[in-house]
C-alpha cells in the first residue's frame, strides 16, 4: 500500500510524524494490520530521502525472525557495499579509500562477518555470535557506523514491523539507541498492536519517542479510497458493505474490493461478501476453537445484526465467543462482533443451506415487518405470491420510514418472487429501480431499468426509459432516442403521455430551447389534467416555476399555491422529486425577493425532510440550494460545509462530475482558498464542456471569473464573467438574481478600459432587475455604477453616490461588504485616506463576520496597501512634525500647546487632520505609522 492514495485522511498523522522526527527523535506508529502504518512510513521515508537524508530500512516478518542479524543485513548491507564500490573507484581497491575509515578495521571485519559479507578467517579467529565478546563487537560496530554516517549527513532508520525483528538485531539496535543522543540519527518504526496492548519495541528507539496510534479512517475517506484504488463506484451497494466490513481499515477495504472484483457476477445485497484468503486464515483460526452451538449463534448474530429476542440459550451460547474476543459488549451491554469483518466472515463461511435455515428462524423471531419479510425472502428463494405481496408492502413501509435503499432491495426481492405474474413483476422491478435512484444507487437503478425493458409491460418500460433519461445526466446525446422509444410505448395513455412530455420539456429547456420547452410543457400539462394525476400536475408546476420567475414573475406564487393545494390531503410521508422541486422553487423565490430569513427556514426544513426520507439523490440537489442560501445570507462557514458535502455527493452520484466540481469550487470561494477554487472551477469547465452541459459550464466559468477578481486578474475576469453571462442568456436565463455576475462583470470591464461594454452591461442588468423588481440587486448595481463613474474621472463623486446608496443592513450581507470594499477603493483614489481606511476596515469586519475567508484576505490586503505599502507616506509640515514628536514623547495636548506657543484647540485640530490623512483613530496608531517629514 505505497500508493499515495493510501494516505487519504492521514494528513494529521504525517504532520505529527514530521514533528516527532524533528532534530534527533524517534516515532513509533502502532495499530492493527492493514491500518496503513507502512503507507505513512513510506511517505515519511520518501520525504527524508528527497531532503538528502540517508534512509536505511528493514522489513521484518514473523517467518524470518529466527534468522540472526537479518534486520542488520537489511539496514546496512547495501550501504556498506556502496561504500566499498565507491572506495574502489576512487583508490583502485576496496578498503583504502576515504570512506574506508568510517569505523575501525577490526570492527568493520566483525560486522562484515556477522552480515555474511565476508567468510570467517584468521583475522577473527573462531568468531561466534554466541560469545559475549563477539556480541559486544557487533554492537559497537553498528553504533560506530551509525555515528560515522550521521557525521556526514542525517540518518533515518526505518523499522517496519519492528515486533518481528530477529532477537539478535533487536539487541544490537537497542544497544545503539541508548547511545545515539546528540547524533543525527532518527528512527521511524511500526508495530502491529491490538487495542489496549502496550508496545514492546520502545527500547529500539532513541529518545525522545513519539508514540502515534493509527485510528480507523472515517467512512468518507474509505469511500474515496474504494473509488480511487478499489475501482468501485460510490453508489454501488457493495461499496457500503465493504466500508462497513472494513471497520475503517484501509488495507481490509482494498482487499475486500479486490476479492469482490474477481467474482464473475456482481454481489447482491443478500450475497455473502467474499473474504480474501489472506484475511480468511486468521479469522478462521479465531473461530475454529469455538463450540458448534456458539458458531451457530454467531451466524444468527451475523445474519440479523442483533440477537433474536427470545431464546436465552443463544446468549449463553455466545459466552465462549465473548471470552475468545470474537465478540465484545456494546454500549448497552449487548454482544457485538469485535470487528465488523468477523460478521461478514461468519456469514460467508456458512453453507447456503445453513444461511437459509438461519434466515427462516430469524423471520419467526423478529417482529419488525420489514426485517421479517426480508428474512422470509432470504429463506425462500422460490416464487411465492404471498411472500411477494408481503415484500411489496414492506417496501412501501420502508419508503415511509425514509429508507429507499432498503425499499429497493425489498422491491427487487418481491419482483423475483412474482415469476408467475410477469406484468406485476415488471412493476415491482421498476419500483426497485426508482427507490434505488432515490437512494443514490445509480448502478442498481440502471440494472433494474435494463431488466424492465426486457419485459412486455409497456407502462413499466416507459417508466424505465424515463428513469434512464434522468440517470443519463450530462450524456444528452442518448436522451432523444430514449424519449422517442418511451413515446412509442406510451401509446394514447394520458398519464404516460404526460410523463414523456414532461421529460421532453425538461430536455428542451436544459439545452437552451426555451420556446420548444414551453410548448412541450403546455402539452404535458394538458395530458396531466386529462389523466387526473395530481403528482404529474405538481411536476408540471415544478418545471414551469423557474421559467415563470424570469418571464412572468407575477404567476409564480399562484402556481406554487396551486401545487400546495394539489399536495393537500396526500400522506405527509409522500415526499417526491416534484414536491421537493416545488419547495426548492419557493426557497429561490424568497431568496430573490430578499426574504432571506424565511428562505433559510424553508431550506433547513427541506433538508431535514429529505435527509429523514433517505433520498440521497435529492439531498445532493438540496445541499446546492442550502449552500446558495447560506452564502447570500452571509453564513459562509455553513455554505462551505454544505458545498463540500453536496459537491461530494454530486460527484459520486452524477454521470458527469461537473455539477459536483462547481459546488466544490463555490465552497472554496466561501471558506477555502482562491487557488483551490480556481483548480476546481477549471476542472468543472472541462467536465461540463466534455458533457455538452452549457448550464454548468456557465456556472463554472462564472466562478473562475470571481476567482480572477480576487486575484486582481481583471482581463481574465472580464473574459470569464462575460462568457458566463453570455451562456446563461443563451439558455434564456436573464434574471440577474440567478447568478450574481453583472456587477462583477462591470467592475472587471471597467478595470480593463472597456467602458462602453461595461456601461451597456450595466444598463441591461438594471433594466432587467427593474422589470423583475429585484430590489436586492440595487446595491450591487450602484457599486458597478460608482466604479464606472470613478473611471470617467470623478472618484470623489462616485464615492459620495455609493455612500448614499449604502444601507445599514442588507438581505445579502456580502453585497454590503463588497460595496464597502469598493467604497474604500474609491475614497483612496479620491485621496480621502481616513475614509478609505474606515470603509476598508468595515469591509474586512463584515467579511470576517460572514467567515468569508477569501474575500477577508482580499480586504486585508487592500487595507495593508493603504497603510503605506503601496507608496510613500504623505509629507508633514514643520509644525506637524513637532506635534508628532511631542505626541511620541507622551506629551498631552495642553503640554504640546504650551511648548509650541499655540492654543489647545489648534493642537486638537491639527491632530484631527493628521488622523484623517493617515487613516488612524488615535494617538497610539499615529505614533506607530511611518510618517515622512
Amino acid at each position: 500500500m505505497n500508493d499515495v492514495t493510501a494516505l487519504l485522511g492521514r494528513d494529521a498523522i504525517l504532520l505529527r510524524c514530521r514533528a516527532g522526527l524533528a532534530g534527533a527523535g524517534a516515532v513509533l506508529l502502532t495499530g492493527p494490520g492493514g491500518i496503513g502504518k507502512s503507507a505513512v512510513l513510506d511517505a515519511i521515508a520518501a520525504e527524508a530521502c528527497a531532503a538528502g537524508t540517508l534512509v536505511l530500512r528493514s522489513g521484518s516478518s514473523a517467518m524470518e525472525a529466527e534468522l540472526p542479524y537479518l534486520a542488520l543485513y537489511d539496514l546496512f548491507a547495501c550501504s556498506l557495499a556502496e561504500q566499498d564500490e565507491l572506495d574502489g573507484a576512487l583508490e583502485g581497491g576496496p578498503g583504502d579509500g576515504p570512506h574506508a575509515g568510517l569505523i575501525a578495521p577490526h570492527l568493520r571485519t566483525v560486522l562484515d562477518v556477522a552480515l555474511l559479507r565476508a567468510p570467517v578467517g584468521d583475522q577473527v579467529g573462531d568468531w561466534s555470535p554466541d560469545r559475549s565478546a563477539d556480541q559486544l563487537a557487533v554492537r559497537v560496530a553498528v553504533l560506530e557506523l551509525l555515528r560515522a554516517l550521521a557525521a556526514r549527513r542525517p540518518v533515518l532508520l526505518v523499522l517496519d514491523d519492528a515486533h518481528c525483528l530477529d532477537p539478535e538485531s533487536a539487541r544490537v539496535l537497542a544497544f545503539a539507541a541508548r547511545r545515539l543522543s546528540g547524533h543525527r540519527v532518527q528512527v521511524l518504526a511500526t508495530e502491529r498492536l491490538a487495542d489496549g496492548a502496550e508496545p514492546s519495541c520502545l527500547d529500539l528507539l532513541p529518545g525522545p519517542v513519539t508514540e502515534l496510534g493509527l485510528n480507523p479512517l472515517p467512512p468518507a475517506v474509505i469511500d474515496e479510497l474504494l473509488c480511487v484504488r478499489g475501482r468501485l463506484t460510490p453508489s454501488d451497494p457493495v461499496t457500503e458493505r465493504i466500508r462497513l466490513a472494513s471497520g475503517g481499515n484501509p488495507g481490509y477495504a482494498l482487499e475486500l474490493a479486490q476479492a469482490a472484483r474477481r467474482l464473475p457476477t456482481a454481489i447482491r445485497a443478500d450475497d455473502p461478501l467474499p473474504v480474501p484468503r489472506r484475511l480468511h486464515v486468521p479469522l478462521a483460526d479465531r473461530l475454529a476453537t469455538l463450540p458448534r452451538v456458539t458458531r451457530e449463534a454467531l451466524l444468527h448474530l451475523g445474519a440479523a445484526g442483533q440477537l433474536p429476542p427470545h431464546p436465552c440459550a443463544d446468549r449463553q451460547a455466545l459466552s465462549p465467543a465473548l471470552a475468545a474476543g470474537v465478540l465484545i459488549h456494546g454500549p448497552g451491554g449487548e454482544p457485538r462482533f469485535a470487528h465488523p469483518l468477523l460478521r461478514e466472515f461468519v456469514y460467508a463461511n456458512a453453507t447456503p443451506e445453513e444461511r437459509r435455515q438461519c434466515h427462516a428462524r430469524l423471520a419467526e423471531a423478529l417482529e419488525d415487518p420489514l426485517e421479517r419479510a426480508r428474512h422470509r425472502a432470504l429463506a425462500c428463494p422460490e416464487p411465492d405470491p404471498d411472500l411477494a405481496a408481503e415484500l411489496a408492502t414492506a417496501a412501501r413501509i420502508a419508503v415511509d420510514r425514509g429508507a429507499p435503499a432498503l425499499a429497493a432491495e425489498l422491491s427487487r426481492l418481491a419482483a423475483e418472487r412474482t415469476a408467475d405474474q410477469p406484468e406485476l413483476a415488471a412493476e415491482r422491478l421498476l419500483a426497485a429501480a426508482r427507490h434505488a435512484h432515490d437512494a443514490g444507487q445509480v448502478e442498481v437503478a440502471e440494472q433494474a431499468c435494463v431488466a424492465v425493458l426486457r419485459t412486455a409491460n409497456r407502462a413499466a418500460r416507459v417508466g424505465a426509459r424515463l428513469l434512464l433519461v434522468q440517470l443519463a445526466g450530462g450524456d444528452r446525446a442518448a436522451v432523444p432516442a430514449l424519449l422517442d422509444a418511451a413515446q412509442a410505448d406510451a401509446g394514447e395513455s394520458p398519464r404516460l403521455r404526460a410523463a414523456v412530455q414532461l421529460h421532453r420539456a425538461e430536455h428542451a429547456l436544459s439545452t437552451g430551447q426555451c420556446d420548444l420547452g414551453l410548448a412541450e410543457l403546455a402539452e404535458a400539462e394538458r395530458h396531466a389534467e386529462h389523466s387526473g394525476d395530481p403528482e404529474q400536475q405538481i411536476e408540471v408546476i415544478a418545471l414551469r416555476a423557474p421559467i415563470e420567475m424570469q418571464l412572468r414573475p407575477e404567476r409564480v406564487l399562484p402556481s406554487l399555491r396551486h401545487a400546495a393545494a394539489l399536495a393537500a390531503g396526500r400522506p405527509a410521508a409522500a415526499l417526491t422529486a416534484a414536491s421537493i422541486q416545488v419547495r426548492c422553487c419557493r426557497v429561490v423565490w424568497l431568496l430573490r425577493a430578499g426574504s432571506v430569513p424565511e428562505a433559510l427556514a424553508e431550506v433547513d426544513g427541506l433538508r431535514r425532510d429529505v435527509e429523514g426520507a433517505g433520498r440521497v439523490k435529492d439531498l445532493a440537489d438540496v445541499l446546492h440550494l442550502v449552500a446558495s442560501v447560506n452564502e447570500r445570507a452571509g453564513r459562509c462557514a455553513q455554505a462551505y460545509q454544505a458545498g463540500l458535502h453536496g459537491g461530494r455527493l454530486r460527484r459520486e452520484l452524477g454521470p458527469t462530475p461537473a455539477p459536483g466540481l462547481v459546488l466544490s469550487a463555490a465552497a472554496q470561494l466561501n471558506g477555502g482558498t482562491v487557488e483551490r477554487a480556481t483548480e476546481l472551477a477549471s476542472a468543472a469547465v472541462r467536465a461540463a464542456e466534455a458533457a455538452g452541459d452549457t448550464e454548468w459550464a456557465a456556472y463554472a466559468v462564472g466562478l473562475l471569473g470571481r476567482a480572477d477578481l480576487l486575484g486582481n486578474r481583471f482581463a481574465r475576469a472580464a473574459d470569464h464573467l462575460g462568457q458566463c453571462r453570455s451562456l446563461l442568456r443563451g439558455l434564456g436565463y436573464t434574471d440577474p438574481a440567478l447568478f450574481l455576475v453583472d456587477a462583477d462583470l462591470v467592475e472587471a470591464l471597467s478595470a480593463t478600459g472597456a467602458a462602453a461594454q461595461a456601461w451597456q452591461a450595466l444598463e441591461e442588468a438594471t433594466a432587467e432587475a427593474a422589470r423583475l423588481d429585484r430590489q436586492v440587486l440595487r446595491l450591487g448595481l450602484a457599486r458597478a455604477r460608482a466604479v464606472l463613474t470613478a473611471r470617467d474621472g470623478d472618484p470623489r463623486g462616485a464615492a459620495d453616490e455609493l455612500r448614499a446608496e449604502l444601507p445599514r443592513s442588507h438581505p445579502y450581507p456580502l453585497e454590503r461588504a463588497r460595496a464597502l470594499l469598493t467604497l474604500g477603493e474609491l475614497e483612496r483614489r479620491a485621496r480621502r485616506r481616513a475614509a478609505a481606511r474606515a470603509d476598508l476596515r468595515a469591509a474586512a469586519e463584515a467579511f470576517a463576520a460572514a467567515h468569508c475567508l477569501p474575500w477577508l484576505a482580499h480586504a486585508q490586503e487592500r487595507l495593508a496597501r493603504l497603510d503605506g505599502l503601496d507608496g510613500p507616506a504623505p509629507a508633514l509640515s514643520e509644525l506637524e512634525t513637532r506635534i508628532v514628536e511631542l505626541v511620541r514623547g507622551g506629551a498631552t495636548n495642553r503640554q504640546i500647546a504650551a511648548s509650541l506657543h499655540v492654543s489647545v484647540k489648534s493642537v486638537e485640530g491639527s491632530l484631527t487632520r493628521l488622523y484623517r490623512r493617515f487613516g488612524v483613530r488615535d494617538r497610539i496608531e499615529l505614533t506607530s505609522r511611518r510618517l515622512a517629514s
